[in-house]
């Protein structure tokens, strides 16, 4: 997918998230590491949230993922 993207003229790939913390004890710091090796570049944007469509779907969903 990556290769098409590019040729069809795709410049950025998102990577996602990474740890706040530069701790070579933290367990994403392997994460972090990969993903600078790639030729990542750390960007802070203000965030992300769900829009719920279905309210009652989205409540049984909190409510399962706080039991997990």
């Amino acid at each position: 997918m990556l290769r098409d993207s590019y040729a069809m003229g795709a410049t950025v790939y998102d990577l996602r998230g990474i740890s706040d913390s530069l701790d070579e004890n933290d367990h994403l710091f392997g994460l972090i590491q990969f993903k600078v090796g790639t030729g990542g570049e750390a960007v802070e944007y203000v965030g992300e949230w769900d829009f719920p469509l279905n309210k009652l779907l989205h409540k049984a969903l909190d409510i399962y993922m706080s039991r997990r």
